[in-house]
């Protein structure tokens, strides 16, 4: 399967620790520049990976998580836990 920045997905298991909000706000970051996401749209997506993710490892149950990172269909989305955060992309 070939990857474009209008086509991914990757996969990260995350330990549910809010220690690591940060590593997934910073994956989230790379997920909007691959996606060739910029300014408030880069912005806005990387912090609201980062509120769902300081939510998700605070109280997800078990020991770790799993965040997809996505792009298909004209979206960018990371799904952490239950959550989803999406933004289109330009």
């Amino acid at each position: 399967m070939s990857m474009s920045p209008s086509a991914f997905t990757f996969k990260l298991t995350v330990p549910n620790d809010p220690a690591l909000v940060e590593m997934v706000a910073d994956m989230a970051r790379h997920a909007a520049e691959y996606a060739q996401l910029t300014g408030d749209a880069a912005a806005g997506f990387v912090d609201r990976a980062k509120g769902v993710a300081a939510k998700v490892l605070k109280s997800g149950p078990g020991p770790h998580c799993l965040a997809v990172f996505t792009a298909a269909n004209g979206t960018l989305s990371i799904t952490i836990g239950s959550e989803t955060v999406s933004q289109p992309l330009s």
